[in-house]
């Protein structure tokens, strides 16, 4: 992408900001998995310097820090985000502060005073929630939409009137421009269909939260045996959620037609994937250490619930903004603010259950220590958490 959007710019041609933001974010994912590998081959290689402690503690003033960085970022970006002339260099630049600051400080204030473990642990755990989680839920929820394509294709055919109607469609759509707003009118009422609508409701809010609640801490269950606590397994995936999000935020920023509103969004979306998976961590590491199965299967279910329900608000608040632009009257057409507000409430909610559980598990630990360990222990700042 990088050479692409140097070539153009060399040959005098418009350079276009998606392709550059993807060149600085996903090197800015490369450079983490860089350290990562790094800190991975000093562990294979016996190195005693990947065995200290990490642990994350932020101060009020790191914590406003952040707060007006990723403030900042984001309304230079909204202001600049449709000037073709700096936005193809301006908005990179932005992304990586939009999207990384508000993550570190939701993972910060999930995890402060709970113990990562050591820090090829840590690292390790964060370059697998990138990498081996999202590559596993791609791929399983791709086996999925391919069986539902199938079943779409079965059914259609088993339908003279609708195969018909479908390559009348098809073939209307084969005479225009696929990025033209006249496609967007030719199947918009087709999508607005109540079979559709469900259809993406049970995938969205039931198929996705249900795969990916299980191997977003794949860290965790890799490590489960090895973690010391409950604690630990929330920090952890915590991390992993944060590490998830990360790459799935990075891989939607190139939309600069909304950069802004969408990178605000993935604030909430970054917040329930640090909650969901800390909490499974948690009950990982309790269902190895204390056979706490019926706990694991009761957080499954209410993280699978909470991200199932943060999902159909989602999907119903695009239906109906589309229904929207398509002036079409329906009970959808009034819904944008009220699921607006109903999303801003529901990631307050998380938050709220994500900070809950931080004060649990660090309750928990003091109990674990004996008085007079607890009394004489620090805690640090480390840049490796």
């Amino acid at each position: 992408m990088g050479v692409t959007a140097l070539g153009s710019l060399l040959a005098g041609k418009s350079v276009e900001a998606n392709q550059t933001i993807f060149f600085l974010a996903f090197g800015f994912e490369g450079l983490i998995l860089l350290i990562t590998t790094f800190i991975s081959i000093q562990k294979f290689l016996n190195k005693p310097s990947v065995e200290g402690q990490s642990i994350l503690l932020l101060s009020r003033a790191q914590i406003a820090i952040c707060i007006i960085a990723a403030g900042i970022a984001i309304v230079i970006g909204s202001q600049i985000s449709s000037n073709r002339s700096v936005n193809w260099w301006l908005l990179p630049i932005l992304t990586i502060p939009a999207v990384v600051l508000p993550l570190w400080l939701l993972l910060a204030l999930g995890i402060q005073k709970l113990p990562l473990g050591t820090r090829w642990q840590t690292w390790t755990v964060l370059g697998l929630g990138m990498t081996l989680g999202p590559l596993i839920l791609i791929t399983l929820e791709a086996i999925v939409i391919i069986v539902g394509i199938i079943a779409a294709i079965v059914y259609i055919v088993s339908q003279p009137e609708l195969s018909v109607e479908v390559q009348r469609l098809s073939q209307q759509m084969l005479l225009l421009d696929p990025n033209s707003e006249a496609v967007l009118s030719l199947i918009a009422p087709y999508l607005t269909q109540p079979i559709v609508i469900v259809s993406a409701l049970s995938y969205f809010a039931l198929i996705i939260p249900a795969i990916e609640e299980i191997f977003k801490p794949i860290g965790v269950w890799i490590f489960a045996g090895k973690l010391e606590s409950a604690a630990q397994g929330f920090a952890l995936g915590a991390l992993s959620g944060a590490g998830f999000a990360l790459a799935e935020t990075f891989g939607v920023s190139g939309q600069t037609s909304e950069w802004a509103g969408l990178l605000l969004s993935r604030i909430g979306t970054g917040v329930l994937h640090i909650t969901t998976s800390a909490l499974m961590g948690a009950a990982i590491v309790s269902a190895w250490r204390e056979r706490r199965y019926f706990q694991l299967l009761g957080i499954y279910m209410l993280v699978v619930a909470l991200h199932g329900l943060w999902n159909a608000l989602a999907i119903t608040y695009t239906f109906s903004s589309l229904v929207d632009i398509l002036d079409q009257p329906g009970p959808l057409m009034t819904l944008q603010q009220p699921i607006g507000i109903g999303m801003v409430i529901l990631a307050l909610v998380i938050f709220g259950i994500l900070i809950i559980f931080n004060r649990k598990m660090t309750f928990s630990m003091s109990l674990l220590k004996p008085p007079s360990a607890a009394a004489g222990t620090t805690t640090r700042t480390t840049p490796e958490a």
